[in-house]
């Protein structure tokens, strides 16, 4: 008779580890959704505007020297000569602006696509500051003529099909002509950028003052590469829901609410190491560091539908092993005999619940969406459990007992930061539970009687 036990129980764990392939297979269905998603994203910011970042601005100034180099030359009388040979070197300064400060406002926009959201914003932007150029534009000085080219303020720009209306630029009081495309000896291979004309290099350091008006659209995320010896950003919107990246973080006096956000940064050259990032961009074309020394801020779902919906998932062999638990209490406490077929049904039941899920939740949103597949996996899985036991008291106690079960993976799925401590304090109260009840059970007189049998087990006294 114990081995008719041990087998049952080895049968029940084999149900339950076989059920574990339904599972794997809405997780993989999980991940083709989000892919699928992901992909609609990316067909939309191609066809409008992706992820923006926004670099500078940068003064560029290209320079040529001129000069002779003297050769002597001996031939083979012994006679020398000299002579002599232009040589030409050129190269450029990029300068990145003494002070900057950014002032923004994000206005947010959702577009549709089959069953997918995605979330576009428009940035209306001014930036202002200052370049202070060094004696000479801190070229040294050298031999020959030295000629400067035409002075270029460059704002990188990611995606350029973002901009939207006319750049303003104002440079000390006068707008000079814009041109698209920017320049990548200057680390901003994408954007646009103002013709200066000739800047004089004069001998003592000059300050010269800008100022930039653009309006700009893209798709889920905005990046600002604060390249000011002392940059301050000042980012707000109507979004409630802000997710700030990058490498700096927003300050504290930054506030968040229901109608929106305001977020301000404060940084420098001492705190980012940008100046010096920025000449191994200019000079070697590492430009990568340079780029992700960015602050900025996403619009996205604070809770993604697809990421909560695999996590649910995960605890699906935490789910069928608990009710495949109980299930075995109930048979052994109550003397019934409930076959391996009736274990594997109510499984099944429960693995259609995560299917429910992600299904209904593409339609409804997570929580509606939760509440119908509980509800439901509920309801058929106490009525089924009623009859199988003989018993729809006890029917309705196993689904009391299930809907708290799905009332816990809510709080799980909605706590993420604590869902380590709940879920290891869940696991903690249902062994002991287990424990409890069957702290009185005389297993070996149990195997001698098995279930169904309709003998009583032997109990010791308390």
């Amino acid at each position: 008779m114990q081995k008719i036990l041990s087998l049952k129980i080895v049968l029940i764990g084999l149900v339950a580890l076989l059920l574990q392939i339904p599972v794997e297979m809405i997780r993989g269905l999980v991940a083709e959704r989000k892919q699928a998603r992901d992909s609609v994203v990316a067909e939309i910011a191609r066809g409008s505007s992706e992820a923006q970042r926004i670099i500078g601005p940068v003064l560029y100034v290209p320079w040529t020297r001129h000069s002779i180099e003297s050769t002597t030359i001996t031939d083979e009388s012994g006679r020398s000569r000299t002579a002599g040979k232009e040589k030409i070197e050129r190269g450029q300064i990029a300068l990145l602006p003494d002070t900057l400060a950014v002032d923004g406002r994000i206005e947010l926009q959702e577009k549709h696509r089959s069953l997918y959201t995605v979330h576009l914003y428009t940035l209306n932007a001014t930036l202002r500051g200052t370049f202070t150029l060094p004696p000479g534009l801190g070229v040294r000085e050298g031999p020959g003529i030295l000629e400067w080219g035409r002075a270029l303020l460059v704002l990188g720009i990611q995606d350029t099909r973002g901009i939207r209306d006319r750049v303003q630029v104002d440079w000390d009081g006068m707008q000079p002509a814009l041109h698209p495309g920017g320049v990548e000896a200057a680390g901003a291979p994408n954007g646009i950028h103002a013709d200066l004309g000739m800047l004089a290099a004069g001998k003592s350091p000059e300050t010269h003052g800008f100022k930039i008006v653009f309006s700009l659209l893209g798709t889920e995320r905005l990046d600002i590469v604060p390249v000011g010896a002392a940059t301050t950003v000042s980012l707000a919107s109507t979004w409630p829901h802000p997710s700030f990246t990058g490498r700096i973080l927003p300050d504290a006096g930054t506030t968040l609410s229901r109608d929106g956000f305001t977020a301000n940064w404060h940084t420098s050259h001492f705190a980012t190491n940008l100046a010096q990032l920025h000449q191994r961009c200019v000079q070697s074309h590492q430009c990568e560091p340079f780029n992700e020394h960015s602050l900025g801020v996403s619009f996205i779902q604070p809770v993604d539908l697809y990421q909560t919906v695999e996590r649910s998932v995960k605890y699906g062999f935490l789910f069928i092993g608990l009710t495949f638990a109980a299930f075995f209490l109930f048979e052994v406490l109550k003397r019934l005999a409930i076959h391996p077929v009736q274990y594997a049904l109510v499984g099944i039941a429960l693995a259609i619940f995560f299917l429910l899920l992600i299904s209904l939740s593409e339609h409804l949103g997570f929580a509606a969406a939760y509440a119908i597949a509980a509800g439901s996996c509920v309801a058929l899985i106490g009525y089924y459990v009623g009859h199988v036991l003989k018993s729809m008291r006890r029917g309705a106690i196993f689904a009391l007992a299930l809907s708290a079960l799905y009332g816990l993976l809510y709080v799980l799925l909605r706590m993420e930061d604590h869902a380590l401590l709940m879920g290891s304090l869940l696991v903690f109260a249902c062994v002991a539970s287990a424990m409890v009840a069957t702290r009185r059970v005389d297993w070996y007189a149990l195997s001698a009687n098995p279930p169904g049998t309709g003998e009583p087990a032997a109990r010791k006294p308390a």
